[in-house]
This record gives structure tokens, C-alpha cells and sequence, in this order.
């Protein structure tokens, strides 16, 4: 009997020792279990996409993410907000270049470095720049994806319209308008209710009139001002386009826009590459094709706009930093980044990730022989006012017969040149 009771004592002995040891694992595990980060995004359309990959995360890590998507006209404001107070989420998506710079300089973002984030060892510079600080020149986000502009066209409605040969030039590519207008077709689905997509329309045809690349490094270096005659050019080819759009053209808003195309009721559409995963969102058999817009004249260049579409960073005073850089790592993921690619379009940053879509690979080709920089987004969105703030409300009255393009070449100079010092004095 002692036996047997000593055996049992050490038998209940073993079992509390044991239990000793496992509990702190089983506690440790519920605890990640119920970790949940919030995430920001200005992308209300790709939010079935942003929820199915946290659920891939959910099962690899045990982390929960609470994705929260927001009008993208109201996403800076509701994010400053928030961050300045002190608040926010702790993964967001931000804005590139001067469009976040100010919240990144003020230190709401965690810097990182490719001991956190290995993916950005293998990024380029140029592509580096679009989450670096204006002031601070640190990287304060993931670069995901790079976005491209251009002219977009329904293949099956130009047939119709009888449009046999693609415009190159932009008076071929005004007649091919007229002609698909006379056809009982609308030919261009973009609209001025959405001040944002104006500049988007201008960034995709402007710089085939100012010059691309060569204006872009003169007006940065103060050489030349934005009253030069080409860019007024520029922002008439704008003008000339807006006859093209639909009735009520001032009351259309994007997502309206946009579905004109995607419905197959509009020819054309000039926008970014990020468009088409709404587009077959609405219409998954839509038939749609890329070219770059149309040259100013036969012999012309004709230039493709591209830029650093955005990043993702993590809230400075998170409370969570370890899971966010593990969320960080998993949205830099291979898997992921072909996810994005298939679904959304996107073009990655990665360049072992490929494009699937034929209107994307498209885009991709035309990038090294006749890329150029987003003028406005790139170099001036740094200072306040910037020149987005100046253009896209000047194009409205442009559209509404309240403002002239010369008129918005000198508000917009004299917008720039008021913080910009190469511009400064220069009118």
C-alpha cells in the first residue's frame, strides 16, 4: 500500500509538473489566437479580395485582420485625423510620393528596413521613393504595385462603329470619337463629376503634349514653368475630349463612370490599370484592350505614365508591432503579390510576379521604352497648395465654361511656385 501511494504521489506529481509546463503554451496560443489587427484602405471595390487574404493569414499565424475600407475622396482626411490624435489603425495603406509625406515626416509611420521587411532589398530606388518622407528620406512603407495610365477601348464596339485602324494621333484619335458618336455609340465613358479621375485623364494623354521626361526633370530643376505653352496644350486636350462624354457628364461619379465601360455602353475609357478589376468585377466577359494614348502629332512620342501606385506601413504607435510586421511580410509575399496580380491587376513591384491579363501585360511592355513620371503626383504634391488640389477642381470649371486652360496653367503655377522654391518669382 505505501508503494502504491508513493507511486500515486509521484504519478500526481508528474501530471501537476507537466501541467505546469503545457499551461503557459496553451495561454500563449490563445493569445495569439486572439490578436486582431486593423487595417485602412482607400478601396472599398477590393475589399472581398483584402478579406478572402486575411483569412489566408488567420490560418497560417492565428491573427485576425479587421479590413476597413474607406470612400477614397475622404481617405486622407479620415486618416490624418486619426493618426494625428493619436489613434488609427496599425497596417494602413497609404498614399505615395507628397500624398502621404507630411504624415510620414511628422513620424506616424513606422521606418522600415529590409531586416524587417526583406522584399525591399530587391526594390528599385526609383520605386523606394514613392513611401519615402519629403523630409525624412526613409522608407516608411511596402511599395506594392506600380500603376500605369493610358487608353483603354472595347475592341467589339469599335468594329461596330466601323473604327478599323487604331488612332496613333490625337487628330485620328478625335475623329475616331466623332465617328463612334455618329454611330449611336458613346465613346468616351469618363466623366468631370469625379475631379480625382480628371487628373487621372490628364496624366494618361498630357505628357504625349508638354514632353514627358524632358519637361518633367525642366519644371522640377525651375527651367520651366507650368505657363509654358505645351503644358497649356496639354490641359486643352482635356478640353477637347470632354465632348465626347456622356450627357450630364458634371454629375457622373467614378464607380458611374466606370461602369459605362465595363457595361459595354462607352468605346473608350482613360484611366489606370487598377480599373480593370473593377471592370470585370461588373462584367467578368468584358472585352477589353490597352493602347497609350494617341501622340499630339505623326512622329510625336508617345508616352505611358507610370508611378508607384501606393504602400503599405505600419501606425507608428501600434501596440502590436510583431504582428504587423508579420502582416507586412505576408502582404510582400509571393503568393500574395500574384493573388493581387490575378485579381486586381495590380503591376507588381516584384518582378517575378506575372501579369495575367492581356490589357495589363500590355502596359507592362510599353513601360521601359516609354514610361514617364505622374507629373503632378510625383514632383508636386510635397507643399500646400498642391498642384492635384489646383487641377482637378480647375478642370470642373474648365468643363463648366468658368476657367480657361491658360487660366488653370497660371493657377496651377501660381500654386507650386508658392511653396516650390526652383519656382518661386516665375509666373
Amino acid at each position: 500500500m505505501k508503494i502504491a501511494s508513493r507511486r500515486l504521489r509521484g504519478l500526481l506529481a508528474a501530471v501537476i509538473a507537466v501541467a505546469a509546463v503545457a499551461l503557459p503554451v496553451m495561454t500563449s496560443q490563445t493569445a495569439s489566437a486572439a490578436t486582431e489587427l486593423t487595417f485602412w484602405s482607400w478601396r472599398p471595390e477590393d475589399k472581398a479580395f483584402y478579406e478572402a487574404q486575411a483569412n489566408i493569414f488567420k490560418e497560417q499565424t492565428g491573427i485576425s485582420i479587421k479590413f476597413t475600407p474607406y470612400v477614397a475622396t475622404e481617405y486622407n482626411a479620415l486618416l490624418a485625423t486619426a493618426l494625428t490624435a493619436g489613434s488609427g489603425p496599425d497596417v494602413m495603406q497609404i498614399r505615395a510620393y507628397g500624398g502621404m509625406s507630411a504624415l510620414s515626416d511628422a513620424g506616424n509611420f513606422l521606418p522600415l528596413t529590409s531586416k524587417d521587411v526583406p522584399a525591399l532589398k530587391n526594390m528599385a530606388p526609383g520605386t523606394l521613393q514613392g513611401t519615402m518622407g519629403y523630409v525624412k528620406k526613409q522608407v516608411f512603407g511596402l511599395p506594392y504595385a506600380t500603376s500605369v495610365l493610358g487608353v483603354m477601348y472595347n475592341p467589339d464596339l469599335l468594329k461596330k462603329a466601323g473604327v478599323k485602324t487604331l488612332p496613333a494621333t490625337w487628330s485620328t484619335f478625335l475623329s475616331a470619337l466623332k465617328q463612334i458618336k455618329a454611330a449611336g455609340i458613346l465613346p468616351l465613358g469618363n466623366g468631370t463629376g469625379y475631379a480625382p479621375g480628371l487628373e487621372q485623364l490628364w496624366g494618361a494623354v498630357g505628357p504625349n503634349f508638354y514632353g514627358g521626361t524632358p519637361f518633367f526633370n525642366d519644371v522640377v530643376a525651375g527651367k520651366r514653368t507650368f505657363t509654358d505653352k505645351n503644358f497649356v496644350a496639354s490641359l486643352q486636350a482635356v478640353k477637347d475630349l470632354m465632348a465626347y462624354m456622356p450627357d450630364g457628364a458634371s454629375a457622373l461619379d467614378y464607380n458611374t463612370a466606370r461602369g459605362l465601360f465595363a457595361n459595354e455602353k462607352a468605346a473608350f475609357y482613360i484611366g489606370g490599370n487598377y480599373e480593370i478589376s473593377y471592370f470585370r468585377s461588373l462584367n467578368p466577359s468584358l472585352n477589353v484592350a490597352w493602347m497609350p494614348a494617341p501622340a499630339a502629332a505623326t512622329g510625336s512620342k508617345r508616352y505611358v505614365t507610370n508611378w508607384t501606385d501606393g504602400g503599405f506601413a505600419i501606425n507608428a504607435k501600434t501596440t502590436k508591432k510583431a504582428e504587423a510586421l508579420k502582416f507586412l511580410n505576408f502582404l510582400a509575399s509571393k503568393d500574395f503579390s500574384q493573388a493581387a496580380a490575378d485579381e486586381l491587376g495590380w503591376i507588381s513591384t516584384a518582378k517575378y510576379i506575372k501579369a495575367t491579363d492581356p490589357a495589363v501585360i500590355s502596359m507592362i511592355r510599353a513601360i521601359p521604352s516609354q514610361g514617364t513620371p505622374f507629373l503632378t503626383l510625383v514632383g508636386f504634391r510635397y507643399g500646400t497648395p498642391t498642384s492635384s488640389a489646383t487641377m482637378q477642381p480647375g478642370f470642373q470649371k474648365v468643363a463648366s465654361g468658368a476657367l480657361t486652360p491658360e487660366g488653370l496653367a497660371q493657377d496651377i503655377q501660381a500654386a507650386v511656385a508658392s511653396w516650390y522654391a526652383p519656382l518661386k518669382g516665375k509666373s
